[in-house]
């Protein structure tokens, strides 16, 4: 999460969250690989979609097959992730870009519209 916003993001962005990660105010994770993908970053569904009349992105994964399924921290400690998603400004694609998504309030609850569960042991969790 942190080393990718270090080597992913403009010196503004890095300033905006380093240090909320650094404090561990931030506790993230990398949301990369989808249920219905594997890692094949062409082929991502989940979509940022740039809204101008309120000047963001919504981030959507519409189905079950692009929901970012192996992030371990995202199903109990993340409350933010890092999400790769095919990015469509003015209906157009311009292809995947990174974003940093608030998924947990301050009580540790998913936010509006983020669902986040566990799919159980992680091999890796283990040792």
């Amino acid at each position: 999460f942190v080393k990718t916003i270090e080597l992913l993001g403009t010196p503004e962005q890095i300033a905006r969250w380093k240090d909320q990660c650094d404090t561990f105010e931030i506790i993230g994770c990398y949301a990369q690989t989808e249920l219905g993908h594997g890692s094949d970053l062409r082929n991502l569904q989940t979509t940022a979609t740039y809204d101008e009349e309120a000047q963001e992105f919504v981030i959507n994964s519409p189905t079950i097959s692009s929901i970012k399924f192996w992030p371990g921290g995202l199903g109990k400690i993340a409350n933010h992730a890092v999400v790769q998603a095919q990015t469509i400004i003015k209906g157009e694609s311009v292809g995947v870009q990174t974003f940093v998504v608030k998924i947990r309030d301050e009580n540790h609850l998913p936010v509006d519209n983020i669902h986040v569960g566990d799919i159980g042991t992680k091999y890796d969790f283990n040792s």
